[in-house]
């Protein structure tokens, strides 16, 4: 999709007709950019579904820096790089002021068109800046963005950041940005298992059994890769990138290699290992979008069934709780079982179990 440029003719209504007329009729005044101030005509037009795209495009150009605004900065302030120079104090974590690139323009312009046509169905305005209400913009994430990656959140947040910007810059708005610490904090809670640091422990034994009875039924594609990693304890990416020669039948063993390039042998039941097709080269799909579709399926099904808690490294916790608990009950001491449990989830520090199998 290409990102609109108001100063190409084609864009001849609504909100650009406005702004091209005020700006031949205005050229020794500040130009009022405001929608309200204009005919109720072009006011209509202006909020047209089609005029949403328009305004977004204009927000983002306002702020757009092509090769010869970069190039003139960088001779007027004698600095090398722009983006360094630009960053509020320093800070590579805060905004840029500008979009100096033309992909990072359309990457901003495609995230919010597809945000504020959700906001607007969802509440009916039809202005940027009354889109920008803190309260739409929460709305629309947590009815529209709960099920995506934390990448792709980041993403919408920078984009619909960078909107407030423009629609600063030309007065649509004096309020302050609806992407606060705040919302960051509550959108980084549709992942409750984002927190590498934190102990991420099992579903309810009967509740892993029931999301993969639930992928069953549904005849879901993820049903068997979602077995894979309840009953051999694989991770996401370990089961993406299953290959069948690492199935060794005659062991019945999986034979793995998971972080850091370290390798392990994994326990394949035999009903398992009949529904693998070995004569393909992956047995799944490497892809990080298939691993991202597999993570939602597994999400839906617990929401489905009312478990608040999700992902899919819970069921490979659950694997290894099940292996805890077997070994203790064979007699083994704690610190054996945890030996065994971290030998098999392919760590080489016991006290990672802690983070799957609770202290007792």
């Amino acid at each position: 999709m290409n990102i609109p440029h108001v100063r190409q003719p084609r864009l001849t209504t609504g909100l650009t007709k406005y702004l091209a007329a005020n700006r031949f009729k205005n050229k020794s005044k500040q130009l009022d950019y405001n929608p309200d101030h204009c005919s109720k005509k072009i006011r209509e037009e202006i909020m047209s579904p089609a005029s949403l795209a328009n305004q977004i495009a204009y927000v983002l150009n306002t702020l757009f820096w092509n090769t010869e605004n970069i190039e003139t900065y960088k001779a007027e302030h004698r600095v090398a790089s722009v983006k360094r120079d630009l960053r509020p104090d320093g800070d590579p974590t805060r905004s840029l002021p500008a979009i100096l690139s033309y992909r990072t323009r359309a990457v901003y312009f495609q995230t919010t068109i597809t945000f504020f046509q959700r906001a607007k169905a969802l509440t009916g305005k039809r202005l940027l800046g009354d889109l920008l209400d803190p309260e739409t913009v929460c709305y629309t994430l947590d009815t529209h963005y709960r099920d995506l990656q934390p990448s792709t959140l980041r993403t919408v947040l920078a984009a619909i950041g960078k909107v407030h910007q423009g629609c600063l810059r030309v007065g649509w708005t004096e309020a302050s940005s609806p992407v606060t610490e705040a919302l960051r904090a509550h959108v980084k809670s549709y992942r409750d298992d984002g927190n590498l640091r934190q102990a991420r422990f099992g579903y309810i034994p009967e509740d892993a059994e029931r999301i993969l009875a639930t992928l069953k039924e549904k005849s879901s594609a993820f049903a068997l890769a979602a077995e894979l990693v309840l009953r051999c304890g694989l991770r996401i990416s370990e089961v993406a990138g299953l290959k069948g020669e690492n199935v060794d039948l005659e062991n019945m063993v999986l034979h793995i290699t998971g972080k850091g390039g370290r390798h392990r042998n994994v326990d394949l039941p035999a009903d398992i290992a009949q529904q693998l097709n070995l004569s393909r080269q992956y047995l799944f799909n490497p892809c990080r979008s298939w691993k991202s579709a597999f993570y939602n399926a597994v999400r839906a099904a617990a929401r489905k069934l009312g478990i608040t808690v999700s992902g899919v490294h819970r069921l490979r916790a659950n694997c290894f709780q099940n292996t805890y608990e077997k070994l203790t009950m064979e007699g083994l001491t704690d610190q054996e079982a945890r030996m065994k449990v971290s030998q098999d989830a392919g760590h080489n520090r016991v006290r990672v179990t802690y983070s799957y199998v609770p202290k007792r």
